[in-house]
């Protein structure tokens, strides 16, 4: 009887470990790709080579609480048919990690979450007309779980939607949102094993800037559609899930995308999918990067630049790769300083010997055993006269983006203050901090409520005031 029972109890916890299995799919920032087209690098694979997807590093998405990377895609919408095969979209796609999910084995619920903004009109269709930008792609080119945008009223706002068919008119959120600004998007579709009693079990939703705290709620959706055609039931499609794909066609909108991440979860048989298990798959608060940069400065000595930088809970690193710009947008490695993997606080050192003349830009890149990495903040060097004598530098500006730095340079020990105020007087931004002296480098993560228009930054301490003029552009 005891063996029967333990027989059982063995069976009982094999079934239920084999009844479900989950995975993160995709996880994708961009980190390390040349800018320039997309086609080629990282897994993506396009059915063109045209430079409709590109690369960029200029202004990066950035979403509080989600990982993105200093890198991103630009897509711009193109025909679907030219004169030329050059004139097609690429229509690039990646595929999953670990190979196709097959969803004719059981329920499978699908997460996938990305940063989104579409900088203005260029190529947002009305909600009617608009197209896919986003979907998650079958083996045999069909696709699942799509995007859209759309414009919501001339051109004055926009307008997010999903559909399961690409060939469908989206579902739309209600309410509209803002060009120039950066959206965090979560989608969920779950197919499901109705059978041809009921076609129309598959369900999916859409949340904009959800809470990461947990798994959001269906009822909390901003689209929610739960009757539609069952994967498994339309013979158009094909029942594996292989990739995620990105759109140009005609009417898919020209739009910025960063920090893809795309997970499942499976039960077998007649087991529900765990809708849990995907979006604890999915991570979307992102996993520790394997460092944590601190302070990084330069500045000249003798003929070239001394750089300094410090960082905490290193784990795993490999390498410091050191990364120059003459324009602070394309960086090329010029030196390692290998990681020394030890407990606390880590002081690294650097010294380029052949700097440019005039603006040089430096940033430092982790790269660890699993080819994980993260960047500094960028420091700039200046080796005119005349910017050495500013004494202190602002930039970029003007800002295209969300985050300025400035740089400081000859400074006392102690308490300091940045404040930034708009042309009427009014303070929009103040950060107080505690310096050890000499140069500094601070990042700025400006107010997303800041609108186009100069503003003037102030850093003060005891005894003097430095200011300049930005332009938000």
């Amino acid at each position: 009887m005891k063996k029967f029972l333990l027989s059982l109890i063995v069976l009982v916890s094999i079934s239920q470990i084999y009844a479900q299995t989950s995975q993160l799919l995709i996880s994708e920032n961009f980190t390390g790709y040349s800018n320039g087209n997309l086609n080629g690098q990282g897994g993506w694979t396009a059915t063109g080579n045209s430079d409709y997807v590109q690369v960029a590093t200029t202004t990066p998405l950035t979403y509080s609480g989600y990982t993105s990377g200093t890198q991103y895609v630009n897509v711009t919408q193109r025909a679907d048919y030219g004169s030329s095969p050059t004139k097609r979209p690429d229509d690039p796609y990646k595929s999953f990690t670990g190979g196709n999910i097959s969803v004719n084995t059981g329920n499978t619920t699908f997460y996938m979450s990305f940063l989104v903004r579409v900088p203005n009109t260029t190529g947002v269709q009305t909600t009617g007309n608009a197209r896919p930008t986003v979907a998650l792609r079958g083996v045999n080119g069909s696709n699942l779980a799509n995007f859209y945008i759309g414009d919501a009223s001339s051109g004055t706002a926009l307008k997010f939607g999903i559909a399961k068919d690409g060939s469908q008119d989206g579902t739309y959120a209600g309410g509209s949102y803002s060009f120039g600004t950066t959206y965090l998007v979560v989608i969920r579709y779950d197919v499901v094993n109705g059978g041809w009693s009921n076609d129309f079990d598959d369900r999916m939703y859409m949340w904009i800037n959800p809470s990461l705290s947990g798994e959001p709620s269906t009822a909390s959706a901003q689209v929610a559609i739960d009757n539609i055609w069952d994967f498994n039931d339309d013979g158009g499609f094909s029942g594996a899930i292989q990739s995620l794909q990105l759109f140009q066609q005609t009417n898919s909108a020209t739009a910025s995308f960063d920090a893809f991440k795309t997970s499942y979860a499976q039960g077998f048989s007649s087991v529900a999918a765990n809708s849990a298990a995907a979006w604890n798959a999915l991570s979307p608060v992102g996993a520790p990067l394997p460092v944590k940069f601190g302070d990084i400065k330069g500045y000249a000595k003798d003929k070239g630049v001394q750089l300094e930088w410090n960082v905490y809970s290193e784990i795993d690193v490999v390498t410091y790769e050191i990364e120059r710009s003459t324009d602070g947008t394309r960086f090329n490695t010029i030196g390692h300083v290998k990681a020394k993997n030890q407990d606390g606080e880590l002081f690294y050192d650097w010294y380029d010997a052949t700097p440019s003349a005039g603006n040089n830009y430096y940033r430092i890149r982790n790269v660890d055993i699993d080819g994980k990495s993260a960047y500094s903040s960028i420091v700039r060097v200046s080796l005119s006269q005349q910017d050495a004598a500013a004494g202190f530098i602002l930039y970029p500006n003007p800002v295209s983006g969300n985050h300025i730095s400035i740089q400081a340079t000859d400074l006392q020990k102690g308490n300091y203050k940045i404040e930034i105020y708009n042309t009427s007087g009014q303070q929009v931004y103040k950060k107080q901090f505690t310096h050890a002296g000499g140069t500094i480098n601070q990042s700025i993560g400006l107010p997303a409520a800041l609108q186009t228009g100069v503003y003037n930054i102030q850093l003060t301490g005891t005894g003097f005031k430095l200011a300049k003029q930005f332009l938000i552009q």
